[in-house]
């Protein structure tokens, strides 16, 4: 057994398919699952259901990859910590993001870059649920987006202050707006909300339904950014979390808060706690940690 069988067997369970973990690993089909073939004949076990295609994981193939993730991310930080011995901090902070989160990390980002030049990022929209299950299966080195607070105990997390609903209009649309924004008082106007299924989303349909007021809208995404040049564009008004940078970026939009309870979810930024949490997201998680700190660096 060594450390390449392990990394190909988390590269197929990433890729769910034989061809695109070989291409991820940059060898070739044959020798990913030749190399696999010797890791199943090494351990006196099956690892891998196999037909015409990658059907998944024997119950002992799950066992081995939950240890192989363990044992690659210890590997990792090992090579991490002997190039920090040597002065430099190398390699890929790996973050998973809820789009809806309206989450600015370019002052994290440049900051950790003049920190340290050796240090790239992979930046990946996400749900929360696959966010956690990331950092769980040590695919991920952060997380950024909506959490159960019961859920964040289980993680380093720094929270984020509730900042509230906002609806985002365009020109034009601001005089056609009452005074005091509540769901009744936007009955009819044309929406553009996040597509069904993603809290933010569920959490809208929850208050509105709950005001009598059933949400329709004329556009949906699961992009921020989508909703917001549609807004731009004058197609409607966007109903998003407060904070988003795009506000700035999009002249003419503009925004005003409307009165809606507190979600149940918490904005944070979450990392492991345990022993396997990476020199790379410790590193990263101190500099959003600092710049949190400065209310004119605020990180959300």
């Amino acid at each position: 057994m060594d450390i390449k069988q392990l990394h190909y067997l988390c590269a197929l369970a990433e890729h769910r398919h034989f061809g695109r973990a070989a291409q991820a690993c940059c060898v070739t089909q044959p020798t990913l699952s030749m190399r696999l073939r010797q890791l199943e004949q090494d351990l006196g076990v099956a690892l891998v259901r196999r037909g015409k295609q990658f059907e998944g994981f024997t119950p002992e193939g799950e066992m081995v990859l939950a240890r192989a993730r363990v044992l690659l991310g210890q590997y990792q930080n090992l090579r991490l910590e002997v190039n920090a011995m040597k002065g430099r901090l190398t390699g890929t902070v790996r973050l998973g993001l809820v789009p809806l989160s309206c989450m600015d990390l370019s002052p994290v980002l440049a900051r950790m870059r003049q920190q340290h030049q050796g240090v790239s990022f992979e930046m990946n929209d996400m749900t929360a649920d696959d966010i956690l299950a990331g950092l769980e299966q040590n695919t991920l080195d952060i997380g950024g987006g909506f959490f159960e607070p019961e859920v964040l105990s289980r993680f380093r997390s720094l929270a984020l202050p509730e900042q509230g609903v906002v609806l985002a209009y365009g020109a034009g649309w601001g005089e056609r707006l009452p005074s005091q924004l509540t769901p009744r008082s936007l009955t009819g106007l044309p929406l553009c909300l996040p597509k069904t299924g993603m809290y933010f989303r569920h959490y809208l349909d929850t208050r509105f339904g709950q005001a009598g007021v059933p949400l329709q809208p004329v556009l949906t995404s699961n992009s921020v950014y989508r909703l917001m040049r549609w807004v731009h564009a004058g197609l409607g008004c966007a109903l998003v979390p407060a904070g988003s940078v795009l506000f700035s970026e999009l002249p003419g939009v503009q925004c005003r808060p409307l009165a809606l309870p507190a979600m149940s979810r918490l904005g944070a930024l979450v990392m492991g706690s345990d022993g396997r949490t990476s020199l790379l997201a410790k590193g990263f998680f101190e500099v959003a940690a600092e710049l949190w700190q400065r209310p004119e660096s605020r990180v959300f």
